[in-house]
């Protein structure tokens, strides 16, 4: 092994639960897979760190609430544009098969899964470094089977309707009750709206859909 092989590498890492950060960054610096040189809860922070922290890699969480940017695509696209050298490594809990072929044609180097193995950091830190990208076992065949059911773009077709209860139940944070006092429909209605874009996205929970509208942008 040579000795820039030796050398571990520097990360900023983004994310913007304070406890996940530790744990994360207490398995990279306890196991010697990386040293963190700064932390970010936010993309605002994210960048300001960037700014002034030189780093090898950057690992970030695909959802983090901001109030200049909600789309996790944008977050990402931002930071390859504005540093095309650092490979960046994701960690997510969204399972949008669409959304996570898109990050890897857009450029990013890893993708961790949130309920992964925590063995996977290193794995992922390894492959990035032999400039190869790694990709979690679980959305791995998440991604294969969507290949092979031949499912195209990133983002379903979703009703005006649909789309409405999304965005306050997203972008707000308002409840069904909210909402359907909000449009004026009934709280059956909202939550039959609701259920139908989870199918067609292809999730299951709240909080698989709340990681996916602040993945993607779902217009105004």
């Amino acid at each position: 092994m040579s000795d820039a092989q030796r050398i571990v590498p520097t990360v900023v890492l983004a994310d913007d639960h304070p406890i996940v950060r530790y744990a994360i960054r207490l398995m990279l610096e306890s196991n010697r897979l990386a040293k963190v040189v700064g932390e970010a809860s936010s993309p605002m922070e994210l960048f300001q760190v960037l700014a002034d922290t030189a780093c090898d890699i950057v690992m970030t969480d695909l959802s983090m609430p901001d109030e200049q940017s909600r789309d996790g695509l944008y977050l990402i696209e931002r930071i390859l544009r504005t540093y095309p050298d650092k490979p960046i490594v994701v960690i997510t809990a969204l399972r949008n098969a669409g959304v996570l072929s898109t990050l890897l044609q857009k450029g990013v180097k890893g993708l961790i899964e949130k309920e992964g193995e925590i063995s996977e950091l290193g794995l992922a830190l390894h492959s990035v470094r032999q400039g190869r990208q790694y990709v979690s076992p679980s959305l791995r065949t998440l991604l294969t089977s969507r290949e092979l059911h031949g499912e195209q773009g990133a983002t379903p077709r979703l009703t005006q309707a649909e789309l409405e209860v999304l965005r306050l139940f997203a972008y707000e944070g308002l409840t069904s009750q909210q909402i359907s006092e909000r449009l004026n429909r009934s709280r059956k209605t909202i939550s039959r709206h609701k259920r139908s874009a989870q199918t067609k996205l292809g999730l299951s929970t709240n909080q698989e859909l709340l990681e996916y509208c602040r993945s993607v942008d779902l217009g105004k």
